[in-house]
C-alpha cells in the first residue's frame, strides 16, 4: 500500500503547515491522517508513516536546510511544476478531476498528496548520488610534551587500519569508489572516500573518539528538478553521440569527441560532482562510450558510463605517458588531468575508428543526417537495417505530433479568452477579499486599542495590588525570621539545660567521693576514655595525670606504640583494662616495668573521671602482676645474654676453621 503526503503552508510565522495523507490501494484513495503543525510534527509524521512522497506547492513554503533534513526521508514532489513548466494547483486539481477550494489548506493538501500518484509534478533532487566518507583523528594532534612524536604515530597508524578497513568493506559489498588518502610517518593523517552511491544505501554511520568517521552525502550546488513522468521529447539527444575521455580524482578531467573524431571540448575543473559532469557532457551530445586512461578503471567512470548505458572502453593496459603526449600534441591542454581525459579520449576514438567508417558507408543518402544515431545504435549491438528502421520510425512519429499540434486558430483564441475571464473573475475574487481583509483590520486595530487601554488600567490595578502585597509579605518575612531565631535559642537553652544537669549530677557524685578520699582502703586512680596520645595529653594538661597514678583504659582499641611509650614516659604505676591492648602497646609497656591487670580482677566503681580501687584487691593482684612482669624481664635478659655466648662460639668455631 502506497501512501502520500500533502503539505500545504497556513501561516508563516509561526510556520504552521496543514498536512493529509492518503492511501492508494487499486484506483481507491483513503484518507490516512489529516493535521496541522509545526516542521518538527511534520518531520514525526514523515517518520511515523513513510509516505513515497511528500507534494509540495512550492519550495519558497520552506527552508533550504528543512528540505535537505526532509528529502533523507522522503520523496519531496513540487506538484506545480518547475520555473519553466509551472502549472497553479487550481488548474491541475481542476483537470485531474479533484475539488478544491484554493482558500482552504486543507483541500490543497489533499490535492498536493493525491496529484504525486498521478505523475505530476517534478522531484527535488538536493543530493548528488555520491557520499563522501572522511577518516581522521579525532583528537588534537598539536603540540605536547615528550610523548607527542609516538602518539601522533599511534594515530596515524589507527587511521590507515581504519581506511583499510573501510575499503576492503565497500570493496567486499561491491560499492563503485575512489580513494585519497594524505601519508604520514606510520600511517595516514587522512583518508577521504568518495562512493558512488545513495547516502541511503552506505551502511557506514558516522562516529567521533579517537578516530572520526564522517558520512554525508554530497550536496548539489542547486536544487534539481527530475519529471515524475518523462515527456516524449520532440527532437532527440541521441541523434548526436559523442566519446567522452574521463581523468577522474578531486580535480576531474574531461574531453568530448564527435564520432567523426573532432575535439568539441577539453575541461578540467576542481570538485566536479558526478551530476555536474553529466549536465557539462549533455551540452554536446549523448555519450556513446566513456574513455579510461588506466586499467582497471575508476569508479567514477563505471558509474558514470552505467548511468547513461554507455560502452566502456578500457586500455588493455594503462597508457603511457610518452603515448599520451603523442596522442595529444596537436591539441591544446592546460594540465595533465585534460591531456589524460583527452588522450583516453582519443585512444577510443582510434579503436572504433574503422568500424565507424564501415557502418557510415551503408547507411541510405536519405538518412545521411541521423548517421551518429546509426552509428550508436549499430555499435550497440543493432544491425544496420533495424537501426536505419528505428531512425525512419522516429521520422514519423515526429511527423504526426508536428500534425496534431497544428489546430485551428479559432479554438485557441476561444480557450485563451476563456483563461482571461476566469483569470478577471480570481482578480474581481481577490479584490473583493482584499476590501474585506481591510474593513476587518481597520476593526481589529480599535479592538486592539480598547485592548491596550484595558491592559494598562488592569497593570495599575496590579501595581497597587502588589505593593500592599509586598508590605505584607515583609512584615511575613520578619516574623518568620524572628520565630525562626527564638526556635534556635530555645534548642541552645535545652542543650545548656542537659549539659548543667550533667555537671550538678557529677559534682554531686564528686562530693560523695570527697570522704573517701581520706580512706586508706581504696586507691583512687585517673580513666582516661581514649588510649591515644592526644587523649594522654589532655589528661596531663588538665594536671588530672601524674607519675605514680593508676590509669583505667576505658577503650583500649586503637593505642599503638606511641601512646604506650607517653604513658611509660610520665612513670604511671598500673594499667587496668577491659578489653585487649595491641601488641606493639603491650610490649612498650612491659619494657617501662608497668603492669597491665584485668579489671575483672579487682573491686572497682567509675565515679566521673576517676576510679574507686579497692586497695586490697589491688595490692594482692598488682604485687603478683609486677613479679611476673620481673621474672619475665628476667628471663629475657638471661635468654638474650644465652645467645650472645651462643652466636660467640659460633664465630670463634669460624675462625678456628678459616
Amino acid at each position: 500500500m502506497e501512501t502520500s503526503l500533502g503539505v500545504d503552508i497556513i501561516s508563516r510565522d509561526p510556520r504552521i503547515y496543514a498536512m493529509v495523507i492518503l492511501s492508494k490501494e487499486g484506483n481507491r484513495f483513503l484518507p490516512v491522517l489529516k493535521e496541522s503543525g509545526s516542521r518538527l510534527k511534520l518531520l514525526k509524521l514523515i517518520k511515523n508513516y513513510t509516505p513515497t512522497y511528500m507534494g509540495i506547492d512550492s519550495t519558497e513554503e520552506f527552508s533550504k536546510n528543512d528540505l535537505e533534513k526532509l528529502s533523507k526521508y522522503v520523496s519531496i514532489v513540487q506538484v506545480t511544476g518547475k520555473f519553466d513548466d509551472f502549472t497553479s494547483l487550481p488548474v491541475l486539481a481542476k483537470r485531474h478531476k479533484i475539488n478544491l477550494n484554493p482558500k482552504n489548506p486543507f483541500d490543497e493538501a489533499y490535492a498536493l498528496a493525491r496529484l504525486p500518484f498521478d505523475g505530476v509534478g517534478y522531484k527535488l533532487k538536493m543530493f548528488e548520488d555520491e557520499t563522501e566518507i572522511l577518516v581522521s583523528s579525532g583528537r588534537s594532534l598539536g603540540r605536547g610534551g615528550y610523548s607527542q612524536g609516538r602518539y601522533q604515530r599511534r594515530t596515524f597508524a589507527l587511521i590507515k587500519y581504519k581506511v583499510r578497513e573501510i575499503e576492503k568493506y565497500l570493496s567486499d559489498e561491491g560499492f563503485n569508489f575512489d580513494i585519497e588518502v594524505v601519508e604520514r610517518e606510520g600511517g595516514f593523517s587522512k583518508g577521504t572516500f568518495k562512493v558512488y552511491s545513495n547516502f541511503e544505501n552506505i551502511p557506514i554511520k558516522s562516529s567521533r573518539g579517537d578516530i572520526r568517521i564522517e558520512v554525508r552525502p554530497l550536496k548539489k550546488s542547486s536544487i534539481e528538478y527530475e519529471a515524475l513522468e518523462k515527456k516524449v521529447e520532440t527532437s532527440n539527444i541521441k541523434d548526436k553521440y559523442v566519446i567522452v575521455g574521463v581523468d577522474p580524482g578531486t580535480t576531474v578531467g574531461l574531453s568530448v569527441l564527435d564520432l567523426e573524431g573532432k575535439v568539441l571540448a577539453i575541461i578540467s575543473k576542481r570538485s566536479f560532482s558526478m551530476s555536474d559532469v553529466k549536465e557539462e557532457i549533455r551540452k554536446y551530445g549523448y555519450p556513446l562510450i566513456f574513455a579510461s586512461d588506466v586499467h582497471p578503471p575508476s569508479g567514477f567512470i563505471e558509474k558514470l558510463s552505467t548511468s547513461f548505458d554507455s560502452i566502456l572502453y578500457v586500455p588493455p593496459l594503462s597508457i603511457p605517458v610518452r603515448e599520451k603526449n603523442e596522442l595529444s600534441k596537436d591539441h591544446e591542454t592546460t594540465n595533465a588531468h585534460e591531456r589524460d581525459a583527452l588522450s583516453a579520449a582519443l585512444k577510443a576514438y582510434l579503436h572504433y575508428k574503422n568500424k565507424f567508417t564501415q557502418i557510415k558507408s551503408k547507411i541510405p543518402p536519405e538518412l545521411a543526417p541521423y548517421s551518429s544515431r546509426i552509428i550508436g545504435e549499430v555499435i550497440k549491438g543493432l544491425p544496420i537495417k533495424e537501426a536505419s528502421d528505428k531512425v525512419k520510425e522516429g521520422m514519423a512519429e515526429k511527423e504526426d505530433e508536428i500534425k496534431i499540434e497544428q489546430r485551428n486558430p479559432e479554438e485557441i483564441i476561444q480557450e485563451q479568452l476563456k483563461i482571461i475571464e476566469n483569470y478577471k473573475e480570481k482578480q474581481n475574487t481577490l479584490k473583493k477579499d482584499f476590501e474585506n481583509l481591510q474593513t476587518e483590520s481597520i476593526n481589529l486595530k480599535k479592538k486592539l486599542q480598547e485592548k491596550e487601554s484595558t491592559i494598562i488600567a488592569l497593570e495599575r490595578k496590579l501595581f497597587d495590588i502588589l505593593g500592599s502585597q509586598k508590605k505584607e509579605a515583609l512584615k511575613d518575612n520578619v516574623i518568620k525570621t524572628k520565630n525562626f531565631e527564638i526556635t534556635s535559642l530555645r534548642k541552645s537553652v535545652e542543650i545548656l539545660k542537659t549539659k548543667v544537669n550533667m555537671l550538678t549530677e557529677e559534682n554531686k557524685r564528686l562530693k560523695e567521693l570527697k570522704p573517701l578520699m581520706e580512706s586508706e582502703d581504696i586507691i583512687i586512680g585517673k580513666v582516661l576514655p581514649v588510649f591515644s596520645i592526644d587523649g594522654i595529653r589532655n589528661l596531663v594538661k588538665n594536671q588530672d595525670l601524674t607519675e605514680g597514678d593508676v590509669v583505667y583504659l576505658k577503650d583500649a582499641t586503637g593505642g599503638g606504640a606511641e601512646a604506650a611509650k607517653m604513658l611509660s614516659e610520665i612513670k604511671i604505676k598500673a594499667v587496668l583494662i577491659t578489653s585487649k591492648v595491641s601488641h606493639q602497646a603491650q610490649e612498650e609497656l612491659i619494657g617501662g616495668g608497668i603492669p597491665i591487670i584485668d579489671s575483672k580482677d579487682i573491686k572497682m566503681e567509675i565515679i566521673s573521671k576517676f576510679v574507686i580501687l579497692d586497695k586490697e584487691s589491688f595490692d594482692l593482684v598488682y604485687n603478683k602482676e609486677k613479679e611476673l612482669l620481673n621474672a619475665f624481664k628476667k628471663e629475657r635478659e638471661s635468654n638474650k645474654l644465652l645467645k650472645i655466648i651462643e652466636d660467640y662460639k659460633e664465630q670463634r668455631k669460624s675462625d678456628y676453621k678459616a
